[in-house]
């Protein structure tokens, strides 16, 4: 059974409709790559993803359960919608760290919210597993810096740490190496790989061609908030079979 279902989601803003029918299905352990021009709808259907935007159509299940359906307004209740985003960890463009709160904080701070709220898991093993995850992703000697106080691609190795703390079904990238130095990506390309070989389930929107073609399992190309060519990412970047999708990988490479 698929870990993630989508179904004809569709978005609207205003008399715009910024996601056409997109529907696609993802495998426990898999990692899809999404590709495409600024404005084609990759951020849109993230944000959709994680229920920080409302879809105006379409449905949306994890593991079976129905997360989302535009036809049922029981599935779009807001004290369900906080439970329903736990299943997603979202990595943004531009870190969104606390500044006032060490790296560390910024990793443990959901869980321990979620501590207090609900009880039955202690501070001490709240930061344990925080400095597990610093540790896993190489930054174990920073847990008491600020966000000030380090690189943008650690900032970012933070911000995918802390995504991880909740154990989310599904990892989401928005363009996760965008606001970075080309010197700095590597490092942050470096993780999802790692990542992908541990076999964490992930959404990855990317502007790297080289990464999704050789970390997916399968890619997604959108244009004009469609999807227009799906598939492996091997046969969509070095073979496509869509012209627009030729299209945008000629204009793509000259760039």
């Amino acid at each position: 059974m698929s870990v993630l279902e989508v179904k004809n989601i569709e978005k609207h803003f205003g008399d715009t409709r910024v996601l056409k029918d997109i529907s696609f299905t993802l495998e426990k352990g898999q990692a899809m790559s999404i590709i495409g021009s600024s404005g084609s709808g990759k951020t849109t259907l993230l944000r959709c993803l994680n229920f920080l935007e409302k879809p105006d159509g379409g449905s949306i299940s994890v593991n079976g359960e129905m997360l989302f359906d535009a036809a049922d307004p029981a599935t779009q209740l807001e004290k369900e919608i906080r439970r329903k985003r736990l299943h997603f960890g979202l990595v943004f463009q531009n870190f969104n760290l606390f500044p006032q709160y060490t790296a560390l904080q910024n990793v443990t701070l959901a869980r321990e919210l979620m501590a207090r709220e609900n009880g039955g898991e202690s501070r001490e093993s709240i930061l344990k597993a925080g400095k597990e995850l610093l540790a896993q992703i190489g930054l174990a000697d920073r847990a008491d810096h600020y966000p000030h106080q380090l690189s943008g691609g650690q900032q970012q190795r933070v911000a995918i740490a802390r995504a991880l703390a909740l154990h989310p079904d599904i990892l989401c990238f928005d363009e996760p190496t965008s606001a970075l130095d080309p010197e700095l990506t590597g490092e942050v390309l470096r993780v999802i790989r790692n990542l992908a070989e541990q076999h964490t389930t992930m959404i990855i929107v990317t502007h790297e061609m080289a990464f999704a073609r050789d970390v997916a399992d399968q890619l997604i190309f959108m244009d004009g908030g469609v999807i227009v060519e799906q598939g492996n990412p091997h046969q969509v970047i070095d073979h496509p079979r869509e012209e627009r999708t030729r299209h945008f990988l000629a204009h793509y490479s000259e760039n």
